[in-house]
Formats: C-alpha cells, sequence, structure tokens
C-alpha cells in the first residue's frame, strides 16, 4: 500500500498523511515557475505502453549525454527505514518489481501530481546524480513542500533506482539536486531498451502544459478518448437496450473510455482466469471479475496494456474510498465497480431486474459488505 508523505524543509522528514497519493509529496512553493515535460504529438510507437522490464541500466554521466539535462529538486523514498511508504504505486504496480521508478510530485491543494505537467504513467526520464546516469520510469505521484537547494522539488526517486546512482540512503530523508532529461529517441537509449515513446525535452515554464494526472496519457487504451461510445443528456451513465451502456456528456474522457471498453466485451462468458495471461489492449474470448475490470481501466488510460493481477490486487489500486465517477469494491475473491452510476459486474448480483447474468452493465446497487473501497485518482 502507498502512503503519501508530507516533507517540510531539508533535510527532508516524513510524516504519513493521505494514503495511496504515492510515494512522496511536494507541492512547490508559491510564485516558483512548474518544470513542464510535454507530450510530442501523434501516436506513440506501437508497444510503447507495454511495462517496461524494470532493469536499471547505470552508465556515466558523459556517456549518457548532456543535451537538455535541467537540475532539480529531488528526494528519495521507499526501503526498509520509511514504513510510511508503501511498496505499491499509485498505478497498483510493485515498486520492489519495477526498482527504475520515480514519483511525480504536485500540489497539496490540487491532489494529483503536476510539478512537470502531469506526466503520463510511464513516462521515462534520464536521472543524472554524481556521475552517474540511468532511466527511470513514473509509477507513482505524491504531494507537496519546499524546494530543495534552492530548486523546485519534482520528483522523488524510489530508494533502489537512488541506489543505483549511488545516492546514499537515508531512510528515505535523503534530498538533494539532480539533473533530468529526455532519454534519447535513438542510439544507446534504443540498445538499452530504454528510449521513450513520446517525451520531448525537458523545459522550465509555468505548469499546466501537459494535463494533469495521466488519465489521457499515451499508455491509454484504444477507446481511451471514448470514442464511438454512445452518450446521454444526463448526469448518470443509461443501460441501453442492447445491453450497452451510454456515458454521460459531461464525463471526462478517461470514464468514456472505461465505458467504451465496457461495450467492447459485454456478454463475454465468464470463466475463472479468462482473460488473463492476454493483453489488455486485446478483447478475450472470456473473462473473470479481475480481468474484465482491468480491461474497463485499461479502456480509460489507467492501466498499461501489460498489467495482470488477481482482484486483491485491486485493495491497494488508486485512491481510498468511492470516486466522483468511478468506484472499485475489490476484495480477494471478487472486484466490480461503479462507473457514471452503473455497476460493471460478472454477474446479477442484486436479484431480479439486475440486467444479465453475464459480464456487462448492471442498473442495481449490490451489497458490498467485505471489499475495500478504491477509486481512481481525479476521478
Amino acid at each position: 500500500m502507498v502512503a503519501a508523505v508530507l516533507r517540510t524543509v531539508p533535510p527532508a522528514r516524513r510524516a504519513a498523511v493521505f494514503p495511496l497519493l504515492g510515494g512522496a509529496a511536494v507541492a512547490l512553493a508559491a510564485g516558483v515557475g512548474l518544470l513542464v515535460v510535454s507530450a510530442l504529438p501523434g501516436a506513440p510507437p506501437a508497444g510503447s505502453c507495454d511495462e517496461p522490464a524494470g532493469a536499471i541500466a547505470v552508465v556515466s554521466a558523459g556517456a549518457a549525454g548532456g543535451a537538455g539535462r535541467q537540475a532539480v529538486g529531488a528526494t528519495e523514498y521507499g526501503g526498509p527505514g520509511d514504513p510510511s511508504s508503501g511498496t505499491v504505486g499509485a498505478s497498483g504496480v510493485s515498486l520492489l518489481a519495477h526498482p527504475d521508478s520515480y514519483a511525480e510530485l504536485g500540489g497539496v491543494t490540487f491532489q494529483t501530481a503536476t510539478a512537470m505537467g502531469g506526466l503520463p504513467y510511464l513516462t521515462p526520464l534520464r536521472v543524472t546524480w554524481g556521475g552517474r546516469s540511468a532511466v527511470a520510469y513514473k509509477r507513482d505521484f505524491g504531494l507537496g513542500g519546499g524546494p530543495v537547494d534552492g530548486l523546485p522539488r519534482v520528483i522523488d526517486l524510489w530508494w533502489q533506482f537512488a541506489g543505483a546512482l549511488r545516492i546514499p540512503y537515508e531512510d528515505g530523508r535523503w534530498s538533494g539536486a539532480v539533473r533530468v532529461s529526455r532519454p534519447p529517441a535513438a542510439g544507446a537509449g534504443s540498445v538499452l531498451a530504454q528510449a521513450p515513446p513520446d517525451v520531448s525535452t525537458v523545459s522550465a515554464g509555468v505548469g499546466g502544459a501537459a494535463g494533469a494526472g495521466g488519465a489521457a496519457d499515451a499508455c491509454a487504451g484504444a477507446s481511451a478518448s471514448g470514442a464511438g461510445v454512445p452518450v446521454s443528456s444526463g448526469p448518470h451513465a443509461q443501460l441501453l437496450s442492447d445491453g450497452q451502456a451510454a456515458a454521460p456528456a459531461a464525463a471526462p474522457a478517461a470514464v468514456k473510455g472505461i465505458i467504451a471498453a465496457g461495450n467492447q466485451i459485454i456478454g463475454k462468458p465468464y470463466l475463472v482466469g479468462g482473460g488473463h495471461g492476454v493483453s489488455l489492449a486485446a478483447v478475450a474470448p472470456a473473462y473473470d471479475c479481475s480481468s474484465s475490470v482491468e480491461h474497463l481501466l485499461y479502456g480509460g488510460g489507467l492501466l498499461p496494456a501489460g498489467y495482470d493481477a488477481a482482484s486483491g490486487a485491486l485493495e491497494s489500486f488508486g485512491r481510498p474510498g468511492p470516486g466522483r465517477w468511478v468506484t472499485i469494491y475489490a476484495s480477494p475473491d471478487h472486484v466490480f465497480m461503479y462507473v457514471a452510476g452503473l455497476r460493471w459486474d460478472t454477474h446479477d448480483a442484486a436479484g431480479p431486474g439486475d440486467g444479465s447474468a453475464g459480464i456487462g452493465w448492471h442498473p442495481l446497487v449490490r451489497e458490498s459488505a467485505g471489499f475495500v473501497v478504491r477509486h481512481p485518482v481525479g476521478l
């Protein structure tokens, strides 16, 4: 479980605050310009949304090249000396399994990570410190605090990644300056399988040029824009006669993408283990509860295509409590969710009038005792 923490002044100190907002946290002081990493136009290369392997390829700073590097304030989080931090990123992946991870930081007011413009999930950045350089991927985010060494504090380095750069482990309290840049689109970066899918160079500027929260990121599913999804004029999703759902016209693109992905697989047979081991970008012959929910979350741009986990893993997805648009109910045995007022479930759990007995949209509220309640960030 990820615990966001509030750092005060260097040396950084942790005190647990809101859970599941990411590993560390830092709102920039008023008046400090935000760092912005903007997305390049056009579609990402095929396969670029698959989860990177997690290996950390460290090279000398000179071998990595110096173009586009910018000094920023950084902090470290996680590890045995930092009990306030969990080991699962905000997206639900294990940071221990993916040590090449960082958290983008943001503001307490916005409760989103916007210090670098609101980077999409899995955005790669080359981080350089002390003559060593490696590429890390965004798998987490956090809140805020003050500058580090006079620089805007924008990034939190997972302790294993920080250790690979030989940053001293100080029980999650280290803070200092690092240099960040876009990894090369060709050459050594490609050889190391660490080239970026769609990120431009890092530049100083005013925050907000790139979208916040990553809901419409480069790893969004094929339907993440909600293209082709039926829409309704009301505030809630509507169940249509053919079993599909119409999304509220005013719903965010991520919600429309979730509904569009659900419409892709309504009526698919239920099979324990069905849909697992298959890319979330594909339509599987059959689904179980977790694979169907994960397919929808991928459709909303909230999971990478390679994500594959049982229902219990979703107990730590996103943030705790119900969301405005999407609420997930997860347990080790089952997972279902509500999307804009309709329930996505694998069976007719609420009795007569609850729609199809198969996988799909259900109009009635079901018993939720024994489930952990979560929601995607910003939804």
